[in-house]
């Protein structure tokens, strides 16, 4: 998931120069005073299933929520006029921008991350927009240093299968 992480941070910045913070989400906007500059682009690992690909696979399907934070003191209401409203809605070009930078990323360990919606925060102090996404993730399999780790024969014979030191 390092990956992942470290893939975000690089798309977000090479792609979207109006975001000036990227971080996991710790709850940082839940607290008075969030230690983060805004805009900011906040992610977090929200579930995931596993499927056993094999002895020493497994493909995890990840779903990743970026929250993307700004501090707005906007006019956006139907008596403003448009150049205030247009001005005000210039945060919707950046939440689309952080969707065109994620959309399709991709890495060695995980599969493109795929856009599957998004919520809008109800706040008055801060406008946050919540993207999901989904991806397919493959860890490392276990290694010889892993004490869980159980090598496996040559694969070859009509015991394919079938592990010597371990009873059928």
């Amino acid at each position: 998931m390092k990956e992942i992480f470290t893939a975000f941070q690089a798309a977000i910045a090479a792609s979207v120069a109006a975001i000036k913070f990227t971080d996991f989400d710790l709850g940082q906007l839940d607290v008075p005073n969030p230690p983060v500059s805004f805009p900011c682009a906040l992610l977090a690992f929200t579930g995931s299933t596993t499927t056993v690909l094999g002895a020493e696979n497994d493909e995890e399907t990840l779903v990743v929520e970026v929250a993307i934070a700004f501090r707005l003191r906007e006019r956006t209401h139907s008596v403003a006029t448009q150049t205030y409203r247009d001005e005000a809605l210039t945060h919707m070009d950046t939440v689309e921008a952080v969707r065109q930078a994620l959309s399709g990323l991709t890495g060695t360990t995980f599969s493109a991350l795929k856009f599957q919606g998004f919520s809008l925060d109800r706040r008055a102090d801060l406008r946050v927009y919540r993207q999901r996404y989904e991806t397919s993730y493959y860890p490392e399999p276990a290694s010889a240093g892993d004490p869980q780790y159980v090598p496996w024969p040559n694969p070859t014979g009509p015991d394919l299968c079938v592990h010597p030191d371990i009873e059928p």
